[in-house]
């Protein structure tokens, strides 16, 4: 389990569902696994996508994260 932010009390752990925005608007799905960006060392959530295909993942910035509707 990871915190989003510094000082946040919201955290984040595998199997989560989460919602975050994109350019194709807010998109929804479950934490598989939590990795760093080669470049930069950003962590980021891999967010397997509901209404995609099994196995469709998306890899979001922690702090780009907000908590599941429902």
């Amino acid at each position: 389990m990871l915190n989003t932010l510094t000082n946040s009390p919201r955290q984040i752990a595998l199997g989560d569902r989460v919602t975050f925005d994109t350019d194709e608007g807010y998109q929804a799905g479950t934490v598989n696994d939590l990795r760093r960006d080669v470049g930069n060392g950003e962590l980021h959530a891999w967010v397997e996508l509901d209404h995609q295909w099994q196995g469709m993942f998306r890899a979001v910035p922690l702090a780009a994260i907000l908590p599941a509707l429902s």
